[in-house]
Protein backbone atom coordinates (compact mmCIF):
# COMPACT_ATOMS: atom_id res chain seq x y z
CA UNK A 1 0.00 0.00 0.00
CA UNK A 2 2.72 2.20 0.88
CA UNK A 3 4.16 1.69 -2.89
CA UNK A 4 1.45 1.77 -4.22
CA UNK A 5 0.96 5.50 -2.58
CA UNK A 6 4.30 6.64 -3.08
CA UNK A 7 3.95 5.86 -6.92
CA UNK A 8 1.15 8.04 -6.94
CA UNK A 9 2.54 10.35 -4.79
CA UNK A 10 5.83 10.65 -7.27
CA UNK A 11 3.75 10.49 -10.29
CA UNK A 12 1.97 13.45 -9.21
CA UNK A 13 4.59 15.50 -8.70
CA UNK A 14 6.45 14.80 -11.92
CA UNK A 15 2.48 15.08 -13.70
CA UNK A 16 2.90 19.10 -12.43
CA UNK A 17 6.32 19.72 -13.62
CA UNK A 18 5.81 17.89 -17.05
CA UNK A 19 2.92 20.53 -17.49
CA UNK A 20 4.84 23.61 -15.76
CA UNK A 21 7.57 22.63 -18.68
CA UNK A 22 5.16 22.26 -21.26
CA UNK A 23 2.98 24.70 -20.95
CA UNK A 24 4.94 27.66 -18.67
CA UNK A 25 8.53 27.02 -20.02
CA UNK A 26 8.59 26.01 -23.55
CA UNK A 27 5.37 26.78 -24.20
CA UNK A 28 4.36 24.12 -26.78
CA UNK A 29 0.61 23.81 -26.60
CA UNK A 30 -2.09 25.97 -24.16
CA UNK A 31 -3.23 25.03 -20.70
CA UNK A 32 -6.66 24.56 -22.27
CA UNK A 33 -4.91 22.29 -25.20
CA UNK A 34 -3.36 20.36 -22.65
CA UNK A 35 -6.45 19.49 -21.01
CA UNK A 36 -8.32 18.91 -24.37
CA UNK A 37 -5.52 16.48 -25.53
CA UNK A 38 -4.91 14.53 -21.95
CA UNK A 39 -1.49 14.93 -22.22
CA UNK A 40 0.47 13.60 -19.37
CA UNK A 41 4.09 12.90 -18.46
CA UNK A 42 2.97 8.84 -18.26
CA UNK A 43 1.38 9.30 -21.49
CA UNK A 44 3.88 10.82 -23.57
CA UNK A 45 6.66 8.72 -22.04
CA UNK A 46 4.85 5.66 -23.43
CA UNK A 47 4.26 7.56 -27.13
CA UNK A 48 8.37 8.79 -27.36
CA UNK A 49 9.18 5.44 -26.83
CA UNK A 50 7.27 4.08 -29.53
CA UNK A 51 8.58 5.99 -31.77
CA UNK A 52 11.95 5.49 -33.44
CA UNK A 53 14.42 8.83 -33.35
CA UNK A 54 13.61 9.81 -29.80
CA UNK A 55 17.02 8.46 -28.51
CA UNK A 56 17.38 11.31 -25.77
CA UNK A 57 14.32 10.64 -23.88
CA UNK A 58 15.62 7.79 -22.00
CA UNK A 59 16.79 10.11 -19.31
CA UNK A 60 13.95 12.23 -19.64
CA UNK A 61 11.56 9.33 -19.20
CA UNK A 62 13.42 7.31 -16.46
CA UNK A 63 11.02 8.51 -13.57
CA UNK A 64 7.78 7.21 -15.62
CA UNK A 65 9.79 3.74 -15.76
CA UNK A 66 10.28 3.91 -12.04
CA UNK A 67 7.26 5.04 -11.33
CA UNK A 68 5.74 2.08 -13.38
CA UNK A 69 8.27 -0.26 -11.81
CA UNK A 70 7.01 0.58 -8.18
CA UNK A 71 3.20 -0.03 -9.06
CA UNK A 72 3.69 -2.92 -10.59
CA UNK A 73 5.63 -4.85 -7.79
CA UNK A 74 3.34 -3.07 -4.87
CA UNK A 75 0.58 -5.04 -7.35
CA UNK A 76 2.79 -7.77 -7.47
CA UNK A 77 3.15 -7.98 -3.95
CA UNK A 78 -0.08 -7.38 -2.92
CA UNK A 79 -1.09 -10.21 -4.91
CA UNK A 80 1.74 -12.58 -3.06
CA UNK A 81 0.16 -11.33 -0.30
CA UNK A 82 -3.51 -12.06 -1.27
CA UNK A 83 -2.53 -15.71 -2.80
CA UNK A 84 -0.84 -16.51 0.90
CA UNK A 85 -3.99 -15.88 2.39
CA UNK A 86 -5.79 -17.72 0.01
CA UNK A 87 -3.54 -20.44 0.86
CA UNK A 88 -3.04 -20.51 4.74
CA UNK A 89 -7.48 -20.24 4.74
CA UNK A 90 -7.48 -22.51 2.05
CA UNK A 91 -5.47 -25.00 3.76
CA UNK A 92 -6.80 -25.20 6.74
CA UNK A 93 -10.82 -25.43 5.27
CA UNK A 94 -9.59 -28.74 3.28
CA UNK A 95 -7.25 -30.31 6.47
CA UNK A 96 -10.00 -29.33 8.75
CA UNK A 97 -9.50 -31.63 12.06
CA UNK A 98 -8.71 -35.02 10.20
CA UNK A 99 -5.62 -36.06 10.60
CA UNK A 100 -4.58 -37.80 7.95
CA UNK A 101 -5.62 -34.67 5.44
CA UNK A 102 -3.42 -32.46 7.94
CA UNK A 103 -0.40 -34.33 7.47
CA UNK A 104 -1.10 -34.18 3.27
CA UNK A 105 -1.79 -30.88 3.50
CA UNK A 106 0.42 -29.35 6.36
CA UNK A 107 4.00 -30.00 5.37
CA UNK A 108 3.70 -28.60 1.58
CA UNK A 109 1.90 -25.91 2.33
CA UNK A 110 4.44 -24.66 4.83
CA UNK A 111 6.61 -25.03 2.55
CA UNK A 112 4.95 -22.95 -0.22
CA UNK A 113 3.53 -20.09 2.13
CA UNK A 114 7.40 -19.88 3.41
CA UNK A 115 9.08 -19.47 0.17
CA UNK A 116 6.44 -16.92 -1.32
CA UNK A 117 6.79 -15.06 2.44
CA UNK A 118 10.38 -14.70 1.50
CA UNK A 119 10.39 -13.39 -2.05
CA UNK A 120 7.26 -11.17 -0.45
CA UNK A 121 9.33 -9.71 2.21
CA UNK A 122 12.51 -8.80 0.26
CA UNK A 123 10.31 -6.88 -2.33
CA UNK A 124 8.36 -4.92 0.52
CA UNK A 125 11.65 -3.92 2.50
CA UNK A 126 12.35 -2.64 -0.66
CA UNK A 127 9.28 -1.20 -1.53
CA UNK A 128 8.93 0.27 2.48
CA UNK A 129 13.05 1.57 1.46
CA UNK A 130 12.20 3.09 -2.17
CA UNK A 131 9.34 4.98 -0.64
CA UNK A 132 10.26 6.39 2.22
CA UNK A 133 13.53 7.33 0.71
CA UNK A 134 11.59 9.22 -1.97
CA UNK A 135 9.06 10.91 0.26
CA UNK A 136 11.85 12.60 1.97
CA UNK A 137 13.62 13.52 -1.06
CA UNK A 138 10.53 15.12 -2.88
CA UNK A 139 8.92 16.93 0.62
CA UNK A 140 11.50 17.92 2.98
CA UNK A 141 14.90 17.01 0.88
CA UNK A 142 16.36 14.96 3.40
CA UNK A 143 16.86 11.57 4.25
CA UNK A 144 17.53 9.26 7.05
CA UNK A 145 19.90 6.94 5.86
CA UNK A 146 20.38 5.00 8.94
CA UNK A 147 16.22 3.98 9.66
CA UNK A 148 16.28 3.12 5.87
CA UNK A 149 19.66 0.96 6.48
CA UNK A 150 18.14 -0.80 9.55
CA UNK A 151 14.60 -1.69 7.92
CA UNK A 152 16.73 -2.88 4.64
CA UNK A 153 19.06 -5.24 7.02
CA UNK A 154 15.71 -6.62 8.82
CA UNK A 155 14.14 -7.75 5.60
CA UNK A 156 17.19 -9.39 4.31
CA UNK A 157 17.57 -10.53 7.72
CA UNK A 158 13.74 -11.91 7.71
CA UNK A 159 14.40 -12.89 4.17
CA UNK A 160 17.38 -15.21 5.23
CA UNK A 161 15.35 -16.73 8.30
CA UNK A 162 12.54 -18.05 5.69
CA UNK A 163 14.52 -19.33 2.98
CA UNK A 164 16.78 -21.45 5.70
CA UNK A 165 13.57 -22.48 7.40
CA UNK A 166 11.71 -23.18 3.96
CA UNK A 167 15.26 -25.42 3.22
CA UNK A 168 15.01 -27.26 6.36
CA UNK A 169 11.28 -28.26 6.13
CA UNK A 170 12.93 -30.00 2.76
CA UNK A 171 15.86 -31.13 4.41
CA UNK A 172 15.12 -32.23 8.41
CA UNK A 173 17.59 -31.58 10.97
CA UNK A 174 18.53 -34.17 13.82
CA UNK A 175 16.69 -33.65 16.93
CA UNK A 176 19.53 -33.33 19.52
CA UNK A 177 18.97 -35.27 22.40
CA UNK A 178 21.43 -35.61 25.54
CA UNK A 179 20.74 -39.40 25.64
CA UNK A 180 22.49 -42.94 25.34
CA UNK A 181 21.27 -45.20 22.97
CA UNK A 182 20.15 -48.54 24.50
CA UNK A 183 21.88 -51.73 22.83
CA UNK A 184 19.90 -54.70 21.89
CA UNK A 185 21.76 -57.43 22.61
CA UNK A 186 23.02 -55.75 26.18
CA UNK A 187 19.75 -54.87 26.81
CA UNK A 188 17.73 -57.85 25.77
CA UNK A 189 15.22 -57.80 28.88
CA UNK A 190 14.31 -53.77 28.20
CA UNK A 191 13.76 -54.17 24.43
CA UNK A 192 12.13 -57.84 25.11
CA UNK A 193 9.75 -55.40 27.52
CA UNK A 194 8.91 -52.87 24.94
CA UNK A 195 8.51 -55.66 22.28
CA UNK A 196 5.58 -57.37 24.37
CA UNK A 197 4.07 -54.03 24.93
CA UNK A 198 3.78 -53.27 20.58
CA UNK A 199 2.92 -57.11 19.90
CA UNK A 200 0.07 -56.54 22.37
CA UNK A 201 -1.22 -52.88 21.15
CA UNK A 202 -0.85 -54.31 17.28
CA UNK A 203 1.53 -51.08 17.16
CA UNK A 204 4.93 -50.64 15.13
CA UNK A 205 8.20 -51.87 17.34
CA UNK A 206 10.19 -48.46 17.83
CA UNK A 207 13.78 -48.83 15.95
CA UNK A 208 16.00 -47.05 18.60
CA UNK A 209 15.15 -46.90 22.46
CA UNK A 210 17.19 -44.07 24.02
CA UNK A 211 17.74 -43.18 28.03
CA UNK A 212 18.24 -39.76 29.48
CA UNK A 213 17.90 -38.08 32.64
CA UNK A 214 15.12 -35.48 32.00
CA UNK A 215 11.64 -36.71 33.39
CA UNK A 216 9.76 -36.93 30.05
CA UNK A 217 8.97 -39.92 27.46
CA UNK A 218 8.16 -39.46 24.12
CA UNK A 219 8.27 -41.49 20.55
CA UNK A 220 9.67 -39.47 17.48
CA UNK A 221 9.90 -40.71 13.67
CA UNK A 222 12.15 -37.27 13.38
CA UNK A 223 15.84 -38.24 12.91
CA UNK A 224 17.89 -38.05 16.05
CA UNK A 225 21.14 -37.30 17.26
CA UNK A 226 22.76 -37.80 20.60
CA UNK A 227 24.87 -34.94 22.11
CA UNK A 228 28.39 -35.86 21.84
CA UNK A 229 28.06 -38.05 19.05
CA UNK A 230 28.54 -38.04 15.28
CA UNK A 231 25.92 -40.85 14.18
CA UNK A 232 22.31 -39.65 13.41
CA UNK A 233 19.77 -42.71 14.27
CA UNK A 234 17.03 -42.91 11.73
CA UNK A 235 13.05 -44.23 11.59
CA UNK A 236 11.32 -44.66 15.08
CA UNK A 237 12.69 -43.37 18.43
CA UNK A 238 11.41 -44.05 22.12
CA UNK A 239 12.83 -41.72 24.80
CA UNK A 240 12.65 -43.29 28.23
CA UNK A 241 13.70 -41.09 31.39
CA UNK A 242 15.97 -42.44 33.63
CA UNK A 243 15.01 -40.68 36.54
CA UNK A 244 11.62 -41.30 35.77
CA UNK A 245 12.27 -45.27 36.15
CA UNK A 246 13.55 -44.95 39.91
CA UNK A 247 9.81 -44.06 40.60
CA UNK A 248 7.71 -45.76 38.28
CA UNK A 249 6.96 -49.82 38.58
CA UNK A 250 7.32 -52.19 36.09
CA UNK A 251 3.50 -51.94 35.17
CA UNK A 252 3.17 -47.99 35.34
CA UNK A 253 6.66 -47.72 32.81
CA UNK A 254 4.24 -50.75 30.64
CA UNK A 255 1.34 -47.57 30.85
CA UNK A 256 3.31 -45.51 29.50
CA UNK A 257 5.42 -47.02 26.99
CA UNK A 258 1.89 -48.39 25.34
CA UNK A 259 0.92 -44.64 25.41
CA UNK A 260 4.11 -43.49 23.50
CA UNK A 261 3.60 -46.69 21.03
CA UNK A 262 0.06 -46.13 20.60
CA UNK A 263 1.04 -42.67 18.38
CA UNK A 264 2.41 -45.79 16.35
CA UNK A 265 -0.67 -47.42 15.09
CA UNK A 266 -3.60 -47.02 13.16
CA UNK A 267 -4.06 -43.19 11.04
CA UNK A 268 -1.76 -41.55 14.78
CA UNK A 269 1.52 -42.99 12.07
CA UNK A 270 1.22 -40.45 9.81
CA UNK A 271 0.28 -37.50 11.86
CA UNK A 272 3.18 -38.40 14.45
CA UNK A 273 5.50 -38.17 10.66
CA UNK A 274 4.60 -35.73 9.20
CA UNK A 275 2.35 -32.84 10.66
CA UNK A 276 3.53 -32.67 14.24
CA UNK A 277 7.54 -32.46 13.20
CA UNK A 278 6.27 -29.79 11.08
CA UNK A 279 4.47 -27.59 13.04
CA UNK A 280 6.85 -27.88 15.62
CA UNK A 281 9.59 -26.29 13.30
CA UNK A 282 6.95 -24.03 12.12
CA UNK A 283 7.16 -22.40 15.78
CA UNK A 284 10.74 -22.48 16.04
CA UNK A 285 11.12 -20.54 12.81
CA UNK A 286 8.31 -17.86 14.01
CA UNK A 287 9.83 -18.05 17.38
CA UNK A 288 13.09 -16.97 15.48
CA UNK A 289 11.65 -14.03 13.87
CA UNK A 290 9.82 -12.78 16.75
CA UNK A 291 12.80 -11.96 18.38
CA UNK A 292 12.83 -8.35 18.62
CA UNK A 293 15.95 -6.02 18.41
CA UNK A 294 14.64 -2.90 19.68
CA UNK A 295 15.14 -1.30 16.72
CA UNK A 296 13.81 -0.19 12.82
CA UNK A 297 15.10 -3.54 11.65
CA UNK A 298 12.19 -4.94 12.98
CA UNK A 299 10.02 -3.51 10.56
CA UNK A 300 11.73 -5.28 7.94
CA UNK A 301 10.50 -8.52 9.39
CA UNK A 302 6.98 -7.52 10.21
CA UNK A 303 5.33 -8.98 7.41
CA UNK A 304 6.96 -12.24 7.65
CA UNK A 305 5.87 -12.60 11.25
CA UNK A 306 2.41 -11.52 10.56
CA UNK A 307 1.65 -14.03 7.61
CA UNK A 308 3.43 -16.98 10.03
CA UNK A 309 1.77 -16.19 12.85
CA UNK A 310 -1.55 -16.67 10.65
CA UNK A 311 -0.65 -19.33 9.54
CA UNK A 312 0.42 -21.26 12.74
CA UNK A 313 -2.89 -19.84 14.46
CA UNK A 314 -4.93 -21.34 11.93
CA UNK A 315 -3.49 -24.70 12.07
CA UNK A 316 -3.07 -24.59 15.93
CA UNK A 317 -6.77 -24.52 16.57
CA UNK A 318 -6.90 -27.80 14.58
CA UNK A 319 -3.54 -29.12 16.40
CA UNK A 320 -5.40 -28.60 19.98
CA UNK A 321 -8.01 -30.48 19.04
CA UNK A 322 -6.39 -33.38 17.18
CA UNK A 323 -3.51 -33.32 20.05
CA UNK A 324 -6.40 -34.07 22.82
CA UNK A 325 -8.02 -36.40 20.84
CA UNK A 326 -5.23 -38.00 19.87
CA UNK A 327 -3.52 -38.01 23.47
CA UNK A 328 -6.67 -39.34 24.87
CA UNK A 329 -6.63 -42.37 22.17
CA UNK A 330 -2.74 -43.02 22.91
CA UNK A 331 -3.88 -43.59 27.21
CA UNK A 332 -6.20 -45.91 26.06
CA UNK A 333 -3.31 -47.59 24.84
CA UNK A 334 -1.43 -47.28 27.98
CA UNK A 335 -3.92 -48.40 29.42
CA UNK A 336 -4.50 -51.93 27.38
CA UNK A 337 -0.99 -52.37 28.05
CA UNK A 338 -0.82 -52.66 31.85
CA UNK A 339 -4.29 -50.70 33.35
CA UNK A 340 -6.01 -47.46 33.78
CA UNK A 341 -5.21 -47.30 37.38
CA UNK A 342 -1.12 -47.95 36.34
CA UNK A 343 -1.00 -45.39 34.03
CA UNK A 344 -2.98 -43.07 36.30
CA UNK A 345 -0.38 -43.67 38.81
CA UNK A 346 2.52 -42.60 36.15
CA UNK A 347 0.44 -39.27 35.03
CA UNK A 348 0.37 -38.31 38.37
CA UNK A 349 3.57 -39.00 39.23
CA UNK A 350 4.57 -37.33 36.03
CA UNK A 351 2.65 -33.90 36.39
CA UNK A 352 3.79 -34.32 40.42
CA UNK A 353 7.85 -34.69 40.34
CA UNK A 354 8.96 -33.07 36.27
CA UNK A 355 8.88 -29.73 37.61
CA UNK A 356 11.68 -30.73 40.36
CA UNK A 357 13.72 -31.44 37.40
CA UNK A 358 14.61 -27.11 36.98
CA UNK A 359 14.91 -27.04 40.55
CA UNK A 360 17.58 -29.78 40.56
CA UNK A 361 19.33 -28.32 37.63
CA UNK A 362 19.66 -25.20 39.68
CA UNK A 363 21.18 -26.35 42.37
CA UNK A 364 23.45 -28.59 40.18
CA UNK A 365 24.73 -25.18 38.97
CA UNK A 366 25.54 -23.74 41.61
CA UNK A 367 27.09 -27.02 43.06
CA UNK A 368 29.03 -26.53 39.58
CA UNK A 369 30.06 -23.34 40.35
CA UNK A 370 31.75 -24.17 43.51
CA UNK A 371 33.58 -26.95 41.83
CA UNK A 372 31.45 -29.97 43.26
CA UNK A 373 28.92 -31.91 41.14
CA UNK A 374 26.37 -34.54 41.38
CA UNK A 375 27.76 -37.75 40.27
CA UNK A 376 24.76 -39.51 39.42
CA UNK A 377 21.01 -37.03 38.70
CA UNK A 378 19.01 -39.46 38.26
CA UNK A 379 19.32 -40.96 41.60
CA UNK A 380 19.54 -37.65 43.27
CA UNK A 381 16.13 -36.80 41.19
CA UNK A 382 14.52 -39.65 42.56
CA UNK A 383 16.10 -38.72 45.71
CA UNK A 384 14.02 -35.28 45.45
CA UNK A 385 10.93 -37.11 44.36
CA UNK A 386 10.92 -39.58 47.18
CA UNK A 387 11.42 -36.35 49.57
CA UNK A 388 8.65 -34.51 47.70
CA UNK A 389 6.21 -37.73 48.55
CA UNK A 390 7.45 -37.30 52.10
CA UNK A 391 6.50 -33.76 52.48
CA UNK A 392 3.07 -33.78 50.29
CA UNK A 393 0.24 -31.73 51.30
CA UNK A 394 -1.94 -33.96 49.41
CA UNK A 395 -5.29 -32.07 49.66
CA UNK A 396 -3.49 -28.49 48.16
CA UNK A 397 -1.44 -30.30 45.69
CA UNK A 398 -4.75 -31.84 44.29
CA UNK A 399 -6.12 -28.66 43.06
CA UNK A 400 -2.86 -27.64 41.46
CA UNK A 401 -2.81 -30.86 39.22
CA UNK A 402 -5.50 -31.28 37.69
CA UNK A 403 -4.63 -27.90 36.05
CA UNK A 404 -0.75 -29.44 34.63
CA UNK A 405 -0.33 -29.76 31.63
CA UNK A 406 2.33 -32.19 30.42
CA UNK A 407 5.39 -30.72 28.51
CA UNK A 408 6.48 -32.08 25.20
CA UNK A 409 8.85 -31.77 22.71
CA UNK A 410 6.31 -31.92 19.72
CA UNK A 411 2.93 -32.47 20.62
CA UNK A 412 -0.26 -30.72 22.83
CA UNK A 413 -1.50 -32.79 25.76
CA UNK A 414 -4.39 -32.39 27.13
CA UNK A 415 -4.67 -30.95 31.25
CA UNK A 416 -4.07 -34.11 33.72
CA UNK A 417 -7.72 -34.13 35.06
CA UNK A 418 -9.45 -34.71 31.49
CA UNK A 419 -6.84 -37.42 31.19
CA UNK A 420 -7.98 -39.13 34.16
CA UNK A 421 -11.59 -38.41 33.51
CA UNK A 422 -10.75 -40.65 30.04
CA UNK A 423 -9.05 -42.94 32.25
CA UNK A 424 -12.41 -43.57 34.50
CA UNK A 425 -10.76 -42.37 37.71
CA UNK A 426 -10.06 -39.01 39.57
CA UNK A 427 -6.89 -37.38 42.16
CA UNK A 428 -9.82 -38.10 45.01
CA UNK A 429 -9.24 -41.77 44.09
CA UNK A 430 -5.86 -41.51 45.33
CA UNK A 431 -3.60 -41.54 48.11
CA UNK A 432 0.06 -39.90 48.42
CA UNK A 433 0.90 -43.43 49.22
CA UNK A 434 0.28 -44.69 45.80
CA UNK A 435 3.09 -42.24 44.49
CA UNK A 436 5.85 -43.11 46.99
CA UNK A 437 8.68 -45.23 45.09
CA UNK A 438 8.15 -48.99 45.03
CA UNK A 439 9.81 -51.85 46.52
CA UNK A 440 11.26 -53.24 42.63
CA UNK A 441 11.36 -49.89 40.34
CA UNK A 442 11.66 -49.90 36.69
CA UNK A 443 15.43 -49.11 36.87
CA UNK A 444 16.03 -52.55 37.94
CA UNK A 445 15.07 -53.69 33.77
CA UNK A 446 17.60 -51.54 32.66
CA UNK A 447 21.49 -53.17 33.20
CA UNK A 448 24.29 -51.64 34.68
CA UNK A 449 21.77 -48.13 35.21
CA UNK A 450 24.25 -46.89 37.02
CA UNK A 451 26.99 -46.59 34.45
CA UNK A 452 24.59 -45.06 32.35
CA UNK A 453 22.96 -42.97 34.61
CA UNK A 454 26.75 -41.28 35.87
CA UNK A 455 27.89 -41.28 32.03
CA UNK A 456 24.75 -39.17 31.50
CA UNK A 457 25.35 -36.65 34.06
CA UNK A 458 28.96 -35.91 33.34
CA UNK A 459 27.30 -35.23 29.96
CA UNK A 460 24.94 -32.89 31.20
CA UNK A 461 27.35 -30.84 33.20
CA UNK A 462 29.01 -30.68 29.83
CA UNK A 463 26.01 -29.48 28.10
CA UNK A 464 25.98 -26.83 30.89
CA UNK A 465 29.08 -25.60 30.63
CA UNK A 466 28.74 -25.33 26.78
CA UNK A 467 25.33 -23.58 26.77
CA UNK A 468 27.33 -21.04 29.41
CA UNK A 469 24.76 -21.91 32.09
CA UNK A 470 27.68 -22.19 34.54
CA UNK A 471 31.30 -21.11 34.69
CA UNK A 472 33.56 -24.33 36.02
CA UNK A 473 36.29 -22.69 38.71
CA UNK A 474 40.03 -23.19 38.09
CA UNK A 475 41.32 -26.26 39.67
CA UNK A 476 43.91 -25.36 42.29
CA UNK A 477 47.80 -24.84 41.72
CA UNK A 478 49.81 -26.76 43.30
Amino acid sequence: MLGWWTGQFAESRYETQFRDLVVNEQKHVTAEDFEARGLSYITFCKAARAEKGNDGIEKFCSYADEIEYVKLASGATAAVGLLLFVLILGGRVIAGTDRRRMSLVFGPLVRIVMLLLAVSVLAQGALFVYSVYTIEVIAIQRVHGGILLAVALGALAACWVLLKSSLAFFKREPMLLRAVVLDRHQHQAFFAFVSAIAVKLKAQMPDHIVVGLEPNFFVTAADVRLAGQDAILKGRTLFVSLGLLHVFSKDELASVVGHELGHFRGEDVAYSMKFAPTYSRLGQALAMLSESTGSAADLGRLPAQVALSMCFMEFASAERSVGRDRELLADRAGAEAADGKALARALVKISLFAPQWGALTNAHTDELAKGRMFTNLAQTYAGVCAQVTADLNWTVAREELGKSVQSHPIDTHPPLLARLQNLKTTLFDMTPEQLATPDVPASTLVPEVVQIEEALSTLEVQWLVAIRAVVLPDPPTS
